[in-house]
């Protein structure tokens, strides 16, 4: 075994060293590349280089909470000046977080909609107000859906007016209420039947 080390510190700006390992860097440059402005410092010149991988981890979780936080806020303060309903779901849509998912894309679209100056601002957040399930809005202008599909602010109002029209036809022909149960086959043998 070779008395050549492979693994050499590496010195973060945050203050934390960890270990490299440059097994695969030639044993006769190895303490060359260790001493390397590269490998021997990732804190650069005056302090303006990496944080370690664990600190960069939980300053993304903090960046990520903080965004979704401050999203959240203006999300509230959207639904109050338009005077939009709250949605509503089924308990697991409520406990899994697709309500909150679904007011934020609701946010989203809208307010990307009304900055565009050549849209009818009442016509939309009219036909906006009329859905207001949770999955409706998860599932046509969802994130996910939004981005792999590519929908602007046409397509954003398409499906809007379609989907209010399509509510108001359901409302028209059917006076019950939306079943909200997710399982319609869940039943408790030992409850009182009615």
């Amino acid at each position: 075994m070779s008395k050549i080390p492979t693994h050499y510190p590496v010195k973060y700006k945050c203050g934390h060293t960890a270990k490299r390992d440059l097994s695969k860097v030639p044993p006769s440059r190895r303490a060359q590349a260790a001493q390397s402005d590269f490998f021997a410092t990732k804190a650069g010149k005056d302090g303006d280089g990496m944080v370690c991988p664990r600190c960069f981890a939980e300053s993304r979780e903090h960046d990520r909470d903080a965004f979704l936080n401050q999203l959240m806020l203006d999300t509230e303060a959207f639904e109050e000046e338009h005077h939009l309903p709250s949605l509503e779901g089924t308990e697991k849509m409520v406990t899994s977080g697709l309500i909150t998912s679904a007011r934020r894309d609701r946010y989203s679209v809208l307010d990307e909609i009304l900055r565009n100056e050549t849209t009818d601002t009442d016509t939309i957040l009219t036909a906006a107000r009329s859905l207001t399930w949770a999955g409706w809005w998860a599932t046509n202008l969802g994130y996910k859906t939004r981005t792999q599909l590519d929908y602007g602010p046409e397509e954003y109002v398409e499906l809007i007016t379609d989907g209010a029209a399509e509510e108001a036809k359901r409302d028209a022909r059917d006076t019950t209420d939306r079943i909200t149960s997710e399982n319609p086959h869940d039943w408790n043998p030992d409850a009182d039947p009615q």
